[in-house]
């Protein structure tokens, strides 16, 4: 497994294991943010704070949901699985959103992950645009819709990962003899959605 993989997939089992993934009303948040006021003009940060944390997160549950929406669809001959995201709040190192979807055809599987609004964000996006970082993982510069993004191919698995202009980070791998599938799809993400 690759060093970006290995560190990408264990920050997110880390920062959102204890993740909630649901559709959300507008009016939950709206409830949210009334009770966070009520608490703060009576003096009870604390309680005001937390409404305010949970309201966060259940406009990022919100989002996550729209988020899935940017995933590319199966190419021909093959089959993607529903995509999925989940969210943690600002107390578990400042909240962000996952999503995953997983496209399958007889022989193969390739693998999207996509992760936004985390504070985690930034240190991935210089250790992408590091050449000398780059370089030492074994990984190669190419462009991913007009944007900067790293290769690598290690033990015939193919990883690309970059960093949208909206922050989200993306990741596909998947075996190397479906490099140009992989490739195909992350053209193909729609990067408006994010």
């Amino acid at each position: 497994m690759k060093v970006f993989a290995k560190l990408s997939k264990s920050l997110l089992i880390s920062f959102f294991g204890a993740s909630v993934s649901f559709t959300v009303l507008a009016t939950d948040i709206d409830d949210a943010i009334a009770t966070a006021t009520k608490h703060y003009k009576a003096g009870e940060l604390s309680q005001a704070a937390a409404q305010l944390d949970y309201a966060s997160t259940l406009i990022r549950q919100e989002k996550g949901e729209q988020v899935k929406k940017a995933f590319p669809k199966a190419p021909s001959g093959w089959q993607a699985d529903e995509a999925e995201s989940e969210v943690a709040g600002a107390a578990m190192f400042g909240g962000g959103i996952t999503a995953t979807r997983t496209y399958r055809n007889d022989a193969h599987s390739i693998e999207i992950q996509l992760m936004m609004d985390s504070p985690m964000l930034q240190a991935f996006s210089m250790m992408l645009s590091n050449p000398s970082m780059i370089a030492m993982s074994g990984g190669k510069i190419i462009k991913i819709q007009g944007i900067q993004a790293v290769q690598k191919i290690e033990n015939d698995e193919v990883e690309v990962q970059f960093v949208t202009p909206a922050g989200a980070m993306i990741s596909l791998s998947g075996d190397k003899a479906v490099q140009s599938t992989i490739l195909s799809l992350a053209n193909s993400f729609d990067l408006k959605k994010l």
